[in-house]
């Protein structure tokens, strides 16, 4: 969802990911782009991963300057969502 608009498909292609911002944009339905979506740029724009690689991740936003991190569980409902900010609360 987030190759298509201004800024974040800029972003994406300065990561090197300009085919799939390209093809998002010329309409390619979500379902087709994501077979073709790497693991990889999820990584270098989320805090993904275990409760120690997350905590690291907000460590190194906060060290490159951010005032502010935004936690979002995957989903509303997921019951791991809850323990996820559980577990991060302190940090954040």
């Amino acid at each position: 969802m987030y190759l298509k608009p201004p800024g974040y498909g800029e972003m994406f292609t300065e990561l090197g990911y300009g085919d799939l911002v390209r093809r998002a944009r010329a309409g390619e339905s979500y379902a087709s782009l994501a077979k073709d979506f790497p693991a990889e740029l999820l990584a270098r724009v989320c805090a993904i991963g275990t409760a120690d690689q997350v905590r690291d991740r907000i460590a190194k936003y906060h060290q490159a300057g951010a005032d502010h991190i935004a936690l979002v569980p995957c989903t509303a409902e997921d019951p791991a969502g809850s323990s996820v900010l559980t577990a991060l609360k302190e940090q954040a």
